[in-house]
């Protein structure tokens, strides 16, 4: 899924792409409530909007191109 993942960052970069080590980064992780790898989560605004659990990758594409599709389209 890692691979798929930094495909869709460099495909977005309007979009903020993170990963974190849920081993090295525990009481985040539970802070979160991480039960599965991979967990995706959506952030808009410093608040959590989405939630994704799996390697769902038809899923994932659809949540971030309607992160995409619902952005103000910025002139050049």
């Amino acid at each position: 899924m890692a691979p798929y993942y930094i495909e869709l960052s460099e495909k977005y970069p309007s979009l903020m792409f993170l990963t974190v080590d849920v081993d090295e980064l525990t009481d985040f992780s539970t802070q979160l409530d991480v039960k599965a790898t991979p967990t995706f989560f959506f952030f808009k605004d410093g608040q959590q909007t989405d939630k994704l659990v799996g390697a769902n990758k038809p899923e994932l594409l659809k949540k971030i191109t309607a992160i995409v599709d619902s952005q103000p389209h910025q002139q050049p």
